[in-house]
C-alpha cells in the first residue's frame, strides 16, 4: 500500500460555481481526508437539467470517467457517494483497477430502492459486493439493512466544518436592507421535500403576532415562483458555501423542517453556529441534538412549526451542549473514522 492512501471518490453530486451547495459535503470530506494525509481525486456530476435520455448519458459518462480515473490513479480504494446508480459505477471502476470499493448511502438513494423491487435486484450485486457500506445515520442503516438482510453497515456522516461553522459576528451588508427581527433562516433548495411553503406560512403567522420579522431562504428550485413576493419572505438564491455560516450566525432562529432527510447535516451546522434551531422530528439528526439547542417539530403541521419557532426564539444562543455535539461531529473527526475504515479495507485487499 502507498504511504499516502490513494482515494478515488465517485459521486452523483459535486458543487459547481453555479450551484455551490450541490454536494458540498463531498468536497468537504475530500478536503478533510487530504488533511489526514490522503491523496484524493473526485469524479462527479455537477447539477444540470436533463431529460431522461440526458440522464442516461450523464451517468454513462460518469461511469466512463470513473473507470479512466481509476486506471490512471490506481487508487488503494474507491469511495462512492450514493447507491443509485453510483454503486454500479464504483464496482466497474474497482474491477478495472483491482481495488476495493466502499459505498455511502445518503437517504434519497435508499428511498429509491425501497420503492422499486427491480432496482433493488439490479443493484444487489454491486451493494453486497462492496468491501464496506456506510450510512450517514443509524435510522438510514436500519432501512438499508431491511432491504438487504445481513448487510454489514457502518454509520459515519461527513461531519460539520468547525472552522467555518462556529459562533461569531455576522455582517449582512451584502444582502441588502437589514432584516426585520426576528430573522428566521433556512438553508435549502426551494423544493417540496424541503418544505419551504409550510415554513413560510408558519413564519408569516409568527411575524403577525410579533409585529414584524423576516424569513430568509438560501437556495433555488421550482417553488421560487410560489414563494417570491410573499410578505416577510426574502429569497437569497444560491449562496456560496463559505457565506452560509454568516447567514446562520445572523439569525434569531434557524429552521430545517424538511419532510425527509438522509441525516440533516444542515441542522448540525446551525447548532454549531450557536443559533437556536427548529428541526423536523423525522430527520435522523434530530436524535443527536440536545433539547437545549433544538426544538423538534412535525414538519407536516404548520401549527407545530409555528409553535417550534416560538419556542426556539426563547432558547439561549451558543448552547454548551449543542457546541459539544458539534465538536463531536466535526468533519475532521468523521474523516478520521472514514479514513480508519478505508485503510482497513485497503489493507485487507493487499
Amino acid at each position: 500500500m502507498h504511504d499516502s492512501l490513494r482515494v478515488l471518490i465517485v459521486s452523483n453530486m459535486i458543487p459547481s460555481p453555479e450551484v455551490p451547495q450541490y454536494g458540498v459535503f463531498v468536497a468537504r470530506q475530500a478536503r478533510a481526508l487530504e488533511q489526514n494525509g490522503c491523496t484524493v481525486e473526485i469524479v462527479g456530476l455537477e447539477k444540470q437539467s436533463t431529460g431522461r435520455a440526458g440522464t442516461v448519458r450523464k451517468y454513462r459518462g460518469l461511469g466512463s470517467r470513473g473507470v479512466h480515473a481509476a486506471d490512471r490513479m490506481q487508487p488503494d480504494v474507491i469511495l462512492a457517494h450514493y447507491l443509485v446508480p453510483t454503486a454500479l459505477m464504483a464496482r466497474r471502476a474497482a474491477r478495472g483497477a483491482n481495488a476495493p470499493y466502499v459505498l455511502v448511502a445518503h437517504g434519497g438513494d435508499v428511498t429509491h430502492l425501497e420503492r422499486s423491487k427491480p432496482l433493488r435486484a439490479g443493484l444487489r450485486r454491486a451493494i453486497t459486493g462492496a468491501a464496506a457500506v456506510v450510512a450517514v445515520s443509524p435510522a438510514l442503516a436500519e432501512r438499508l439493512e431491511t432491504l438487504y438482510p445481513g448487510l454489514a453497515i457502518d454509520v459515519i456522516n461527513t461531519g460539520v466544518d468547525r472552522v467555518l461553522f462556529r459562533p461569531g459576528p455576522a455582517d449582512l451588508s451584502a444582502y441588502g436592507p437589514p432584516p426585520q427581527r426576528p430573522l428566521i433562516v433556512q438553508i435549502g433548495n426551494l423544493i417540496e421535500r424541503k418544505n419551504p411553503e409550510r415554513l413560510a406560512r408558519a413564519a408569516q403567522r409568527l411575524f403577525a403576532e410579533r409585529g414584524g420579522g423576516e424569513l430568509w431562504i438560501a437556495g433555488t428550485g421550482p417553488l421560487e415562483e410560489q414563494l417570491r413576493g410573499l410578505t416577510g419572505v426574502r429569497l437569497l438564491g444560491a449562496v456560496p458555501p463559505e457565506q452560509v455560516p454568516t447567514l446562520l450566525r445572523a439569525a434569531d432562529a434557524a429552521a430545517l423542517v424538511a419532510l425527509s432527510e438522509g441525516y440533516g447535516l444542515g441542522a448540525l451546522e446551525a447548532v454549531a453556529c450557536g443559533v437556536p434551531l427548529v428541526v423536523s422530528a423525522t430527520a435522523p439528526v434530530a436524535r443527536d441534538l440536545p433539547e437545549t439547542a433544538a426544538i423538534r417539530v412535525d414538519p407536516r403541521s404548520e401549527d407545530a412549526i409555528l409553535a417550534g419557532l416560538r419556542a426556539a426564539l426563547e432558547l439561549p444562543r451558543e448552547d454548551p451542549a449543542g457546541q459539544a455535539k458539534a465538536d463531536a461531529q466535526a468533519d475532521v473527526v468523521q474523516a478520521r473514522r472514514m479514513l480508519d475504515l478505508l485503510q482497513a479495507v485497503a489493507g485487507r485487499s493487499r
